[in-house]
């Protein structure tokens, strides 16, 4: 069969990187605000943005081609559905958008090879530092990694308090909790409980912005620290989501150790995180994500409860999580002898 570039080319889609830079280069121009309001001409939205009329035109033609705006007449564009994931007037993925292609997401993925051949995350080979420092030291991309937890987040913390009966929970500590969603809705669901959210210096202020907004402030404290040091003593439930996964075997144990030493005993740990599984899923493409930025991965229920019960808690209980309950995502409780 003779070998066609072209054909190839079609069946490899070695370009398709360039569709996520795409999306966020629509997210930061803020287009989809623009054409939220009604179809405009690229000579309109370029007054609107402050843009180049020819590069927004061309520009312009390839969100076409990925489907997030669609003509409407010559020169003239309206949103799409995707589309409308872009804007920041209504819940949407903008800021996850933003995130997940920004320098901090991307440029370790270019050292994948060298993270296959060596088992050790890319992040502070490309910049000389962690994944947490690089947002310490660069707040516009912090935000937006903020944007993005917020928005996933919020959707998990429903999840969870219908999958789980907070009745009695006294203080509940959010370990990694920032931007505060799950806290917040979890003290909206029990009126009686106290929160503590602990998280790294820079990730503090989204906390306390959140918890502001939810008005919750006046009953959770936000506590700035390293979870790999020491967690806050006296919690009733302690709760981990999606915290492991961002951290390999040595850092995991040591958390889990830090929570039985915190916690009292009969207090409660719940683990919400991914879980990997044997048949295809989109969770391999996020265990690879973790490995390359961190050195995390997702993990078996089974390596959960290993990790747990080493680090002193008693047998693990898994718990369906309402609405995800096909999704590679395992919710544990498990209770501090």
């Amino acid at each position: 069969m003779t070998f066609s570039p072209l054909g190839a080319l079609r069946r490899l889609n070695p370009f398709h990187w360039s569709a996520g830079l795409v999306i966020r280069g629509m997210a930061e121009l803020r287009i989809a605000d623009h054409l939220g309001e009604k179809p405009r001409t690229a000579s309109e939205l370029a007054a609107a943005i402050g843009a180049h009329e020819e590069s927004l035109t061309r520009f312009l033609r390839v969100c076409e081609l990925h489907e997030l705006i669609a003509p409407v007449a010559p020169d003239r564009w309206q949103l799409t559905e995707a589309g409308e994931l872009l804007r920041s007037d209504i819940p949407s993925l903008r800021g996850f958008s933003i995130a997940v292609n920004a320098p901090g997401m991307t440029r370790p993925w270019e050292r994948i090879a060298d993270v296959v051949r060596t088992g050790e995350p890319a992040t502070r080979a490309v910049w000389g530092l962690d994944h947490w420092e690089y947002y310490a030291a660069n707040p516009d991309e912090a935000r937006s990694y903020a944007e993005t937890s917020a928005s996933l987040s919020l959707e998990a913390a429903d999840a969870l308090v219908a999958s789980y009966d907070f009745t009695g929970a006294r203080t509940i500590v959010d370990i990694g909790g920032s931007p505060g969603t799950v806290l917040a809705r979890l003290l909206k669901e029990v009126p009686a409980a106290r929160g503590v959210l602990l998280d790294l210096d820079w990730a503090v202020p989204y906390a306390d912005e959140t918890l502001t907004l939810a008005g919750s402030a006046d009953r959770a404290e936000v506590v700035a620290g390293d979870f790999l040091r020491e967690v806050p003593a006296g919690g009733s439930h302690y709760l981990l989501k999606n915290v492991l996964c961002d951290l390999d075997d040595t850092g995991a144990a040591r958390l889990l150790s830090n929570c039985f030493e915190a916690a009292p005993a009969g207090s409660r740990l719940l683990l919400l995180d991914w879980e990997y599984t044997e048949h295809s899923s989109h969770v391999h493409a996020n265990d690879v994500e973790f490995m390359v930025l961190t050195g995390g991965r997702a993990r078996t229920p089974a390596q959960y409860e290993e990790l747990l019960a080493k680090a002193g808690f008693g047998p693990a209980r898994r718990l369906p999580l309402a609405g995800h309950e096909r999704a590679p995502i395992v919710l544990l409780e498990s209770v501090r002898p």
